[in-house]
C-alpha cells in the first residue's frame, strides 16, 4: 500500500513539520516589496535621470521586434496549412486512400481538405498535360470543377518544375489563369509506383495577406509591408483589396510604380536625405528619408520560408510618433528602472525563499501532467502557509493519483489528454481490431495452488500480456477472471491495427513460452492460453452510467473476438502452448502471411459460418 508522504487531520493541518508558525503569503509581500519600493522611491530622487535613453532605446528595438515577430507568426499561420494540405493529400494518394481512378475518391478528398482551410482559396490537381481537378471556395462553400491550363504555357512550364522537384515547395507568385487574383501556391508532385501522375497546388489569394498585414498595421500603429524579390510588393495595407493592374506577366506592383514614398526611399536611399547617428545604431533601426523631407524609422528582415523568391518583412512608423514616445519614456521610466534594480537586489533573499518551492512544485507538476508519478518525490514543508498548504495538498493529490493509475491504463489517460476534452464526450463508430486472451484449464489448475499463489500467478501473467498489448499501441479494456480483453485502432486512428494485434499476439505467444521454458524442473504452473482476434466495426467511448463511465468498446466484433478465443479449444495449435484463432477480416486486414487456413467453423451465437485461421 502505498502511504501518503503526511498525515493530514479533519482540520486540514499538517502534522509532523518543525514549523511552528507560518506567515501568510500576502503579508511577505506586503513586508518585503513594500520596503522595499519605498526605499526605492528615496533613492530614485538621488540618482538622476540617466538612464532613461538607454532604456527606451532597447523597448523601441523590442517593441519593433514584437510586432514583425507577431507579422512573422501570422504569416506562417495563414500559409503552413496549404503545405499541409497538399502533403496530406499527396500522401493519401501515393498510399492508394486516395484513387484517382475512381471519380467520386478525388473530388470529394479536394472538397472536404478545402473546406476546413478557411485561409486557403483553392485546391487544384493537374496531370502532366494540365489537366485535373480544382476545388475553390465560394461563398456558400465549396466548388469543384474540371480544370484545363493545357492552353497556358507558364502552367505547363510550373508543372514540369514541380516535376523535378521532391516534396512540398512554394512556387512563384502568379496570376491565376481564369480568376482575378494573384495568388501564392505551394505544390507537391504526386507519384505512384514510381511514376510521375500530377501535381498537387493549394493557392492562398494575396489580397488575403495584405487584409491581415492591414489589421495588424491598425494594432501596432505603423505601416506593415511584405517585398517580393526585393522590388515588388507583395503584401500591403492598400492591397488589401487586389492589385487591379495585374496582370500573367506582372502579378504583383512594383515597388517604385506602387506609389509609397517610404518604400521607394527604403530601396533608393539616394532618393532623400541620409540620416543615422546612434539612435539608429543601437535600436538596429534604419531611419528612411524620403523625397519630401519627412523621416520613418523602418525595421526589415529576410523571409526566406516560402520558396526560392526571397520575401522581405518590415513595419515602418511617423518619427514624431516615436520620438513622442521616447521623451514619455525617458521621463517616466528613469525612476522605474533604477527602483526595479534595486528592488531585485534588496529582495534577492526574498524572492529565492518563495520562488524556489514553487519551482519544486512546477516540477513536480510537470512530472503529474505526464503522468510521471513513480519515484515522485514529496514536496517538502515552507514557511509560508499559502505555499506550505498547496504543497501538502499536491501530495495528498499525487497519493490518489497513485491509486487511481492502478485502476485506469496510463497509456489510455495519454492518449485521451492528446486527443482533448471532446474524446471524453462523445462515443464514435471505428474500424477496430478487438482481442482475446483466456488461460487454458485455469480453473482447474486454481483449485490446486492457493488465494495468494493464483494472485500472484495471474499477477505476473497479467503483466507479460499487458507489456506485449501496450508494446505494440494496444488498450487493455479489462480484466475478466483469467482473461484480457484490448483493442487497437481507438481511442488514437491506427491505419496498421490489424498488423499491431497480430504483432502483439506473437509476443504473447513467446513471452508465455520464454515462462514455461523457465518453469521447466521447477512447481511453477505451466500455462496454455487461448487467443482470439477480429477486426471490425465498433462503437468506441464512454459508457456506463454518470457515476461511474469506462472508455471500452461494444458491438458484434467483441462478440466475434471473445468466440474465436472460445473456438480454440475444439481447435488447439499443435506447435505451441498458446493457440493464436484469427478471423478472415483481420488475417486479410494485416495480410499474413503463412497462416494455416482452417475453413469455415461455426461460431457460438451466430448463424453464418465464419473462415478462421490458425496463426
Amino acid at each position: 500500500m502505498i502511504k501518503p508522504h503526511h498525515d493530514i487531520d479533519a482540520a486540514g493541518k499538517a502534522r509532523g513539520f518543525p514549523f511552528r508558525y507560518r506567515v501568510g503569503m500576502r503579508m511577505a509581500l506586503m513586508g518585503g516589496f513594500g520596503g522595499l519600493v519605498l526605499l526605492a522611491v528615496v533613492v530614485v530622487l538621488l540618482l538622476g535621470l540617466w538612464s532613461a535613453r538607454e532604456n527606451t532605446v532597447s523597448l523601441t528595438r523590442k517593441l519593433a521586434d514584437a510586432a514583425l515577430n507577431d507579422v512573422q507568426g501570422a504569416i506562417a499561420q495563414r500559409l503552413r496549412p496549404a503545405e499541409e494540405a497538399v502533403e496530406h493529400l499527396g500522401r493519401r494518394i501515393e498510399n492508394g486512400q486516395i484513387k484517382i481512378a475512381i471519380p467520386a475518391d478525388l473530388p470529394q478528398a479536394l472538397a472536404s481538405a478545402l473546406a476546413g482551410m478557411p485561409q486557403v482559396g483553392a485546391l487544384l490537381f493537374l496531370d502532366q498535360q494540365g489537366q485535373g481537378l480544382q476545388a475553390i471556395r465560394e461563398d456558400d462553400g465549396v466548388d469543384v470543377t474540371v480544370a484545363r491550363f493545357g492552353g497556358s504555357p507558364e502552367i505547363m512550364r510550373q508543372i514540369a518544375l514541380s516535376r523535378s522537384r521532391h516534396g512540398v515547395h512554394w512556387g512563384k507568385v502568379l496570376r491565376a489563369p481564369d480568376a482575378g487574383y494573384t495568388v501564392m501556391n505551394v505544390r507537391r508532385p504526386v507519384w505512384v509506383r514510381g511514376e510521375f501522375i500530377g501535381v498537387l497546388v493549394a493557392s492562398v489569394s494575396v489580397s488575403q495577406l495584405s487584409t491581415m498585414l492591414s489589421e495588424a498595421s491598425l494594432a501596432i500603429g505603423g505601416e506593415v509591408f511584405v517585398l517580393y524579390d526585393k522590388a515588388f510588393v507583395l503584401a500591403h495595407r492598400r492591397l488589401a483589396n487586389g492589385f487591379k493592374g495585374a496582370s500573367q506577366e506582372q502579378p504583383l506592383p512594383s515597388v517604385d510604380a506602387f506609389g509609397d514614398p517610404v518604400l521607394q526611399a527604403y530601396l533608393h536611399p539616394e532618393l532623400g536625405p541620409e540620416y543615422g547617428g546612434r539612435m539608429s545604431r543601437d535600436m538596429g533601426i534604419q531611419i528612411v528619408g524620403t523625397a519630401e523631407g519627412e523621416t520613418y524609422p523602418l525595421i526589415a528582415r529576410h523571409l526566406n520560408w516560402f520558396g526560392e523568391v526571397p520575401w522581405e518583412i518590415g513595419v515602418y512608423f511617423r518619427n514624431d510618433d516615436v520620438a513622442a514616445e521616447f521623451r514619455r519614456v525617458m521621463w517616466a521610466g528613469f525612476a522605474g528602472l533604477i527602483a526595479l534594480l534595486l528592488a531585485l537586489l534588496l529582495a534577492w533573499a526574498l524572492s529565492k525563499h518563495i520562488s524556489q518551492p514553487l519551482k519544486d512544485l512546477d516540477r513536480a507538476a510537470r512530472r503529474v501532467r505526464d503522468l510521471s508519478l513513480d519515484d515522485l518525490p514529496a514536496l517538502p514543508a515552507s514557511r509560508i502557509r499559502e505555499i506550505n498548504d498547496a504543497g501538502q495538498a499536491f501530495n495528498a493529490m499525487v497519493t490518489s493519483l497513485r491509486w487511481f493509475e492502478t485502476y485506469v491504463p496510463r497509456s489510455l489517460v495519454r492518449s485521451l489528454m492528446r486527443q482533448g476534452e471532446g474524446a471524453l464526450n462523445r462515443s464514435v463508430q471505428r474500424e477496430v481490431t478487438v482481442m482475446f486472451t483466456d488461460i487454458v484449464g485455469f480453473t482447474a489448475a486454481s483449485e490446486k495452488l492457493g488465494a495468494e499463489e493464483t494472485a500472484e500467478l495471474l499477477n505476473a501473467h497479467f503483466r507479460e500480456v499487458g507489456a506485449c498489448i501496450e508494446a505494440y499501441g494496444g488498450t487493455i479494456d479489462k480484466y475478466i477472471g483469467d482473461a484480457v480483453m484490448a483493442f487497437w485502432g481507438a481511442p488514437e486512428a491506427q491505419p496498421d491495427h490489424a498488423v499491431r494485434a497480430c504483432q502483439a499476439a506473437l509476443a504473447i505467444r513467446a513471452a508465455v513460452e520464454a515462462g514455461n521454458k523457465r518453469s521447466e524442473g521447477s512447481d511453477e504452473t505451466a500455462l496454455a492460453l487461448r487467443i482470439g482476434v477480429h477486426t471490425g466495426p465498433a462503437i468506441v467511448g464512454n459508457i456506463g452510467a454518470p457515476q461511474r463511465m469506462n472508455y471500452t468498446i461494444v458491438g458484434d466484433s467483441v462478440n466475434i473476438s471473445h468466440r474465436l478465443e472460445e473456438l480454440g479449444r475444439t481447435l488447439p495449435d499443435p506447435t505451441s502452448p498458446v493457440t493464436i484463432i484469427l478471423s478472415q477480416a483481420t488475417h486479410d486486414a494485416a495480410r499474413i502471411q503463412g497462416a494455416e487456413d482452417l475453413g469455415p467453423q461455426d461460431i457460438r451465437g451466430r448463424r453464418v459460418s465464419l473462415t478462421v485461421y490458425r496463426f
